[in-house]
């Protein structure tokens, strides 16, 4: 509710006002400390304008030509006897027209918040860290679009981010105001002044403005479509759960072992890029390094972190005790002399040669004491990751073949308790906007979208929209649409 208006009477005088700002921002409409005003209200033939746009159509003869013309990209102010009614942006000018030596041109003007700016343009926000206020997010998104402090008036929302890193991206700015506020039980809305604020879809708040009998000109049919039956929203925990994968193969190893090195280790890794955490794993032999002709070494696996894993190979220790003495021997048989002993026949052995047999054969078997082990680590890989929570509200005693489901989507649900109450918030909203009807009252300025009209009967209408003529001589009435709260 515009608390700077006050109720219309019906049989004073209105006076509208058309004025043009080719160079004025919304901050010095807002603090009317624009000098660039331009009044048109003399060629005005036709005014009306809603929450989101107004149509205005001017007759003249020469006095609009040329720079004098209204341009897209302009401000348009509408005011009402003398006081600022409704700034917006005009997107058109379209319907020119000659006739009997008089021109016609009629001007397209949308509130900031139905530009393509705001709801085409793709965007990124910053990180935000976890603990958050949503209206902290909701005031970069704005500021991003150009507003500043003046132009931001958003209330405290009592939310805050539950998720590290929180980041809103490839979105128009109108869809992440909506989803930043829509856990909150608000949704994004640029007033008549072009002031960011926040409306509640609450219906259960009190009335904003309370209509008597008297200034109720009259009440139209309704609107009806199927109303939403049931409301799922669907929300990432803020506890972490584990989420493990099957067993599968992780990493593979080739080690080859010898008596050259009795301990060999070489480290896995779960992933190539060492981030993988997995559980239950364990090695797998896919060909020894034993698979010749001695069993020489062992082979082992041990896990040293959740990334991470080790496997060894240990060589035993007669290998190259074996070469060693192998070696020894064969210097120690070159310094035997050949003592020649004669045996019934006149055969000989020399003695040297017995003993560099032996440390041959001690080398041959160190040569054979060598292996090629192919090992594999398999395990569950597993990460920890915020589970995807459904909270449903449902109307009771609906029939099957009535039955509509809407889903929304949304991360900034803090706790069970806050998504069962959005849930349930959405649905009689959703529901009861099912049927809309129209009211006309006296005029009153004070009223605008999202507030709660309560009439003389005690029903109560929500606002969805409404419609205002300013056009010289038409009756001073207010046309609003809207649902029943």
């Amino acid at each position: 509710m515009l608390t700077s208006w006050a109720p219309l009477n019906p049989d004073a005088p209105k006076a509208a006002q058309v004025i043009r700002h080719p160079s004025a921002t919304f901050a010095q409409l807002i603090q009317g400390s624009s000098t660039d005003g331009v009044d048109l209200s003399q060629y005005v033939s036709a005014c009306r304008h809603t929450s989101r746009d107004a149509d205005v159509t001017f007759a003249y003869h020469n006095a609009l030509a040329g720079s004098a013309q209204p341009k897209p990209g302009e401000l348009l102010e509408l005011r009402l006897n003398g006081q600022f009614l409704w700034g917006g942006i005009i997107d058109s000018a379209t319907s020119y027209r000659l006739r009997s030596g008089e021109h016609s041109l009629t001007v397209k003007a949308y509130t900031r918040d139905n530009t393509p700016t705001w709801k085409e343009v793709k965007r990124v926000t910053d990180l935000y860290a976890t603990g958050t206020p949503v209206g902290v997010i909701a005031t970069d998104i704005a500021a991003a679009l150009g507003l500043g402090a003046t132009e931001i008036n958003l209330p405290f929302f009592g939310v805050y981010t539950v998720h590290s890193n929180m980041q809103l991206a490839n979105m128009a700015a109108q869809d992440m105001l909506d989803t930043v506020m829509l856990s909150s039980g608000y949704e994004p809305y640029v007033d008549a002044y072009g002031i960011l604020r926040a409306i509640s879809r609450d219906l259960g708040r009190a009335s904003d403005v309370i209509v008597s009998e008297d200034r109720v000109v009259s009440i139209d049919g309704s609107k009806a479509r199927s109303p939403i039956t049931s409301v799922r929203v669907l929300w990432l925990d803020p506890a972490l759960t584990l989420v493990a994968q099957q067993d599968q193969a992780l990493e593979q190893a080739t080690i080859t072992a010898g008596f050259f090195q009795l301990h060999q280790k070489q480290d896995v890794y779960f992933s190539e890029d060492r981030t993988q955490r997995a559980q239950n794993t364990y090695m797998v032999v896919k060909q020894s390094a034993n698979s010749g002709l001695l069993n020489f070494c062992s082979e082992h696996y041990s896990v040293i972190s959740a990334t991470q894993g080790r496997i060894e190979v240990d060589t035993s220790i007669f290998a190259p005790w074996l070469a060693t003495e192998g070696l020894a021997g064969l210097i120690a048989s070159s310094y035997i002399p050949d003592d020649v002993a004669a045996f019934g026949g006149g055969v000989t052995i020399p003695v040297g040669r017995l003993v560099e047999m032996v440390s041959n054969v001690a080398i041959l078997l160190v040569m054979m004491s060598l292996g090629t082990g192919m090992y594999e680590v398999r395990g569950q890989p597993y990460d920890y990751v915020h589970g995807r929570n459904t909270s449903e509200a449902t109307a009771a005693g609906v029939p099957d073949w009535l039955l509509q489901n809407d889903d929304i989507e949304n991360d900034f649900v803090m706790t069970e308790a806050q998504a069962q109450a959005f849930a349930a918030r959405e649905l009689i909203y959703r529901a009861r906007s099912a049927n809309t009807y129209k009211i006309t009252i006296v005029d009153d300025p004070r009223i605008e979208r999202g507030d709660i009209v309560e009439l003389y009967d005690g029903s109560r209408l929500y606002v969805l929209d409404y419609s205002r003529d300013l056009t010289y001589g038409a009756p001073a009435n207010l046309e609003i649409t809207g649902f029943r709260a």
